[in-house]
């Protein structure tokens, strides 16, 4: 994606408005129109049913095509958008019709219906208000639900005065009149009609439409002829599995509890009237039965991933997506457009996983997306930075350590660097950076022998405290790269809470990069790699945990290393034993919390700071860590916490996303800053070093006094005022 058409959008007032607004008042209306619903339950049995019926998908194909035709359908099922669109236009000419009116079909945008027909001299009009108004300006929907949303009024009126012929006012009540008026006659003299569906029942051919405007019916039903344009996909068992689908479409699209229209259509409307169903494939029966991407197909179309994204936040459908846009728009791109077309728009996802969270069908989209970037073009060099450098630790390390030495000229008195050269200088515009430390965590534990530490030259002198602590549970401390390298600060307070709270601390020298930024760069064989490496570094030694302080890698090490070694019989039953021992600095510390006579002092003691807290998105959706942080921070760190609003929405940092991107990551940051300073709190607790860097970072850019730290550098202050 070409950084002039991001820098349009970035700079784009009315559309970061409109989008903005909107992100704001859609959680809102969202948990309203839940209220008293199990959504979990309910996206549950969307994503079973869903996975079911695409092991099954040809078969119920064909049953929904016996029905459907038993009911008096004609249907049509279409290999690809050459296909679909040939007998469509085959059905039009055939009635002897040059007019077309359509209601909202996501799937003849796939299939590009609108340019392909107007070529072959058939005249098409859009009904529902939104796709008529881009139809009008000749652009593609910005969303999947809300197609002109980044449009507006004065915008619109000049659209319509255009296709009216006269002057409209920029006033939405009259814009609204108009639009009535100049569709009225299309719907009355529309020859062929339409439409898409929202789902379609196997058991008895029968497709359901759900819509907020009366054109959808007007559409399915005035013109003699009705062509129901639909994706494989759509197809469910029956009437139960289609009103599952049907509840949670308004509720996790706009926030609605139902929308105005649900129709069910079983054959033709009447006599002497006909009713053609065109099934889509276009790549989707290939997709149903891929064991890795097959789940995508679970999407109902609710645009909710789009909804939450920090990043569609920031420059709209049109840069984030193809012709499908947000999270699974990213996803779907490939499979029905081409690689060629998802190339760009994949490197966008930032890996918040926000859209996991609201996805209706419970789809891994994240994971999806940074699954694909392996199946793109890299970058010249990428594969020496990770399969070259970062996988060879003395590598990695001896780079590093030139770094160190490379930024002395641009840090400034305090330490901090404030501006850097030539192109890197995009890195310190929005943001200060912390400077690499002059000795990382690892070197400084080395040459501290009898610290408990696992390394070269220090396995005697740990005989001693190995002794004392038999009785101990044992805990091998996994840094990560940023923490060791820029912020030993930061590892050492952590491992000195956890010993104070009772562990036994060691740290594996042997340990190496995670592998989330080879992995999330699409380099996955480089990722395998790291993940071996680092298993076998944290099940050499019997351990009752393996604790970190990076979210990026407590998921990493818990989550990706099963997924990335599932298919290596020598390791996948190491990643799973690896997997349970694993635990984030919070979650280890909590355990801790409650057991009498341990810190009899912290519990009488005032409370010393206001905080407020900022959850990791790795942490909180990665993991599932959200109340332990808190617990943590009041019992341990003797702080109060004033919550933020969007405590949980992404700082901009994700890793090199903030290098490769830094316009959009400035955005994302610009948000969270905001809150911040609205929580008037004049601390903020993180749980990642990355957090850190691009908040800590942002706030010193803006002068702004409030400071950053991690829970365990707030925990360490605190124990070392009691004895």
């Amino acid at each position: 994606m070409g950084r002039a058409t991001i820098k349009k959008k970035i700079h784009d007032t009315f559309l970061r408005r409109a989008l903005k607004n909107f992100a704001a008042a859609y959680p809102v209306a969202r948990a309203k129109a839940f209220e008293g619903i199990d959504f979990e339950g309910l996206r549950g049995r969307i994503s079973d049913t869903k996975k079911a019926g695409l092991k099954e998908l040809p078969e119920l194909v064909s049953r929904f095509k016996s029905r459907a035709e038993q009911a008096g359908a004609t249907v049509h099922v279409c290999a690809t958008p050459e296909d679909a669109n040939r007998t469509i236009l085959g059905i039009i000419r055939e009635k002897g019709a040059d007019f077309l009116i359509k209601s909202k079909a996501m799937t003849s945008e796939e299939i590009e219906l609108n340019p392909y027909l107007e070529k072959k001299g058939i005249r098409c009009l859009e009904t529902d208000l939104g796709e008529w108004i881009i139809q009008l300006a000749g652009e593609r929907p910005s969303h999947m639900v809300m197609p002109a949303i980044h449009k507006n009024k004065e915008e619109v009126a000049e659209l319509f005065s255009r296709a009216t012929g006269h002057e409209c006012p920029p006033d939405i009540p009259s814009l609204v009149w108009t639009a009535r008026e100049a569709l009225r006659s299309g719907f009355l003299t529309g020859q062929v009609g339409l439409s898409g569906a929202n789902a379609a029942m196997a058991d008895t051919g029968t497709l359901a439409i759900i819509t907020n405007e009366g054109n959808g019916r007007l559409v399915t039903t005035l013109p003699r002829t009705h062509i129901a344009l639909v994706g494989v996909e759509k197809i469910v068992p029956s009437l139960t599995e289609a009103l599952d689908v049907i509840s949670v479409l308004p509720k996790n699209a706009t926030g609605q509890k139902i929308t105005s229209y649900v129709s069910f259509i079983k054959g033709p409307t009447g006599e002497g009237r006909e009713l053609h169903i065109v099934l889509l494939d276009n790549g989707r029966l290939k997709l149903a039965a891929d064991p890795d991407f097959s789940e995508a197909l679970k999407c109902v179309k609710c645009g909710a991933c789009a909804n939450v994204c920090p990043i569609y936040e920031i420059v709209g459908g049109h840069v984030f997506g193809h012709i499908y846009v947000g999270g699974i728009g990213l996803v779907l791109t490939p499979f029905f457009h081409g690689f060629d077309k998802a190339e760009d728009i994949l490197k966008l996802c930032i890996g918040c996983k926000k859209c996991n969270e609201v996805c209706a069908a419970k789809i891994d989209i994240e994971g999806l997306i940074v699954d694909l970037r392996d199946r793109i073009r890299k970058p010249v060099g990428q594969k020496f930075l990770f399969g070259t450098m970062m996988k060879n630790r003395r590598l990695f390390h001896a780079t590093l350590r030139t770094l160190y030495l490379a930024q002395k000229p641009f840090q400034s008195a305090g330490g901090r660097i404030r501006h850097l050269p030539l192109i890197l200088d995009s890195e310190t515009k929005f943001r200060t950076l912390p400077p690499i430390a002059e000795k990382p965590f690892r070197d400084i534990v080395a040459e501290r022998p009898g610290t408990g530490d696992q390394g070269p030259g220090t396995r005697k002198s740990n005989s001693k405290l190995k002794t004392q602590n038999s009785k101990l549970e044992k805990v091998l401390f996994y840094t990560g790269c940023l923490a060791d390298f820029v912020y030993p600060d930061m590892c050492r307070d952590a491992k000195e809470s956890l010993e104070k709270l009772g562990y036994e601390v060691i740290f594996p020298q042997e340990q190496t990069c995670c592998g989330i930024p080879a992995r999330y760069s699409g380099e996955m064989a480089v990722a395998k790699d790291m993940a071996r490496i680092n298993t076998d570094v944290l099940l050499a030694e019997e351990a009752n945990y393996v604790a970190t302080i990076c979210p990026t890698c407590t998921m990493s090490l818990k989550h990706d290393f099963q997924k990335l070694l599932e298919g290596d019989e020598a390791f996948r039953e190491k990643a799973r034993k690896l997997a349970d021992k694993v635990f984030n600095f919070s979650e280890l510390a909590a355990r801790k919390i409650g057991n009498e006579g341990q810190w009899p002092e912290i519990g009488s003691m005032a409370v010393r700071d206001v905080v407020t807290y900022h959850d990791a998105c790795h942490l909180k959706r990665g993991c599932g860590v959200h109340e332990e942080p808190r617990k943590v921070l009041r019992e341990l760190a003797g702080v109060e916490i004033r919550e933020m609003a969007d405590c949980d929405k992404c700082c901009g940092f994700g890793g090199s996303y903030s290098i490769k991107y830094p316009e959009i990551s400035q955005e994302v940051l610009k948000n969270k800053l905001e809150n911040i300073k609205a929580s008037g709190a004049q601390t903020v607790a993180v749980d990642c070093p990355g957090c850190k860097l691009q908040t800590e970072g942002g706030l010193e850019a803006a002068g702004s006094s409030v400071k950053v730290e991690h829970s365990a550098t707030l925990v360490a202050r605190r124990l070392r005022q009691t004895k």
